[in-house]
């Protein structure tokens, strides 16, 4: 049993199940906290949190509860998450490790900055400032679907995550967020923030649910040289819709809560040339397309990172 802050089992999932490690260079669900959050980057680490860890033979549980709020240095009112899971050994010679985790995170915040307009295809126009920080809440539940199988060299992974985005339990006017900002609602000409609690599953809209797929493989050609490669996949669901309309079906760029995909993949090479010290080399391609593309001049992009690593 731990207590205090420390990382949600959503989070510990993805640098367990991700090939490439939760990546910030190579890894969509690491460079981008939705996925270990279970909906919001913000609730990947809980400040005032219980974490329970049970192991029975190959077979294992496990349990964390957010007992704090706003006040206590947390981006929820509340959250709580169950997981299940265990390793079957002597499979085709491999092992065969799994794990399944329920999320469940009240008022969940989402900073961001917000600023400027787009056009009714959903590019961005002049003037693109002021910018304004904004908090959007919403009540969050996610299902996450985690498998490992390993060989010998070679290792083998899939991962799923379903996340529903519904009304905040207790909309907010006022609160001091993660980072120590004050922010309210309708404060633009206060001090630059503002709070949104109505994007999901009221006004016209309804719930939006997130789909995040990936898949990888791992493997070590000598004990010093790892070759990994991954492949992500995400799917929003349309919840667009107006007031006196309900709900509308879009899958365009006009709106960002219309259905939208992203595409990602992403080759490495690791040489683990000395004790704690490692090179590596990598390219990564992402493609963003309908929703998800809403207010971007570009919708892919091919980038490579090298680097030197010291592990400690």
């Amino acid at each position: 049993m731990t207590v205090f802050r420390q990382n949600s089992l959503t989070y510990d999932g993805v640098l367990e199940y991700d090939p490439m490690g939760a990546s910030y260079a190579f890894s969509p669900i690491g460079w981008q906290g939705l996925t270990c959050g279970g909906g919001n980057t913000e609730n990947c680490r809980h400040t005032t949190s219980l974490k329970y860890k049970l192991t029975v033979g190959q077979a294992r549980v496990v349990a964390l509860w957010q007992f704090g709020g706003y006040g206590q240095n947390n981006a929820s009112n509340g959250a709580y998450q169950v997981g299940v899971g265990g390793d079957i050994p002597n499979l085709a010679n491999g092992v065969l490790s799994f794990d399944a985790i329920y999320s469940r995170v009240k008022d969940s915040v989402s900073t961001t900055v917000l600023g400027g307009s787009t056009d009714a295809n959903g590019n961005p126009i002049p003037p693109f400032l002021p910018d304004v920080l904004t908090a959007t809440i919403s009540d969050n539940t996610a299902v996450m679907l985690l498998a490992r199988y390993t060989n010998g060299p070679l290792k083998l992974y899939a991962g799923f995550e379903q996340i529903r985005y519904s009304a905040p339990s207790d909309p907010q006017m006022a609160f001091t967020n993660i980072a120590g900002d004050f922010v309210c609602l309708g404060c633009q000409t206060f001090n630059n923030t503002n709070i949104v609690n109505t994007n999901f599953g009221v006004g016209g809209f309804a719930d939006r649910i997130f789909d995040v797929y990936w898949t990888g493989v791992k493997y070590a050609v000598t004990h010093e040289v790892d070759v990994i490669t991954a492949y992500y996949h995400y799917q929003q669901h349309s919840n667009f819709g107006t007031p006196t309309g309900g709900v509308m079906f879009c899958d365009g760029k006009e709106h960002a809560q219309c259905a939208g995909t992203l595409n990602a993949v992403s080759g490495v090479v690791d040489w683990k040339f000395a004790p704690k010290w490692d090179v590596y080399i990598g390219i990564f391609w992402s493609e963003f397309n309908g929703g998800l593309s809403n207010s971007f001049f570009v919708n892919d992009n091919i980038s490579t990172a090298a680097g030197l690593r010291l592990r400690y």
